[in-house]
């Protein structure tokens, strides 16, 4: 009997923990994004993209460097954003999200959002609006936290992304390529 009453009491305080500690393991739902790395890849170098992320403390990473725009970038560009997938069993896997466009500039000011502004302003960049003169832009830093606020789809599948972003002439030809790579967690998930 004694060992009947001890199961009840086991089971009444895991029934009340866990309405409050509710955790659910979906493979997609709202996330947090946790940026991993920043690099250029191939193209003609007519937009240079020179950025780093730096920890400065233990909750705080920055994104430093600079960017450099031979020609304007305006609304004459295509902007292509491929994700890749990290695989189950490793390895890239294309494709997982792809979004091509015309007007480069004004649908990626539309896409970031708020972030547009927190860029511009970062990397002293003396207008908000497209297009974005020729020049050499430097950032001293960017809070990570602050690029979170885009427009982005809220809520996605968990995993792994290599975001290539990559702005075209309208002959086709990538006239700069970016890559970010990023972790999206559960809210309650920390980085590995």
């Amino acid at each position: 009997m004694i060992i009947v009453k001890v199961f009840i009491l086991i089971a009444f305080i895991s029934v009340s923990n866990s309405k409050s500690n509710f955790m659910p393991n979906l493979p997609m739902g709202e996330y947090r994004t946790v940026l991993e790395k920043t690099y250029t890849c191939e193209s003609t170098n007519l937009f240079q993209f020179n950025l780093y992320f730096s920890k400065k403390t233990f909750n705080t990473t920055e994104m430093k460097g600079n960017v450099t725009f031979l020609l304007p970038f305006d609304d004459t560009l295509t902007l292509d954003i491929n994700a890749e997938s990290w695989g189950s069993i490793g390895g890239w896997k294309p494709n997982a999200m792809v979004y091509t466009t015309k007007n480069a500039c004004s649908n990626f000011k539309k896409l970031l959002g708020k972030v547009w502004n927190t860029l511009t302003d970062s990397f002293n960049i003396h207008t908000n609006n497209c297009p974005i003169p020729r020049g050499t832009f430097v950032t001293t830093f960017v809070d990570l936290k602050e690029l979170e606020n885009h427009n982005a789809p809220k809520v996605f599948f968990y995993g792994k992304y290599k975001y290539i972003f990559k702005f075209k002439n309208e002959q086709n030809k990538i006239l700069g390529c970016f890559v970010m790579e990023v972790t999206l967690l559960r809210p309650w998930e920390k980085p590995a």
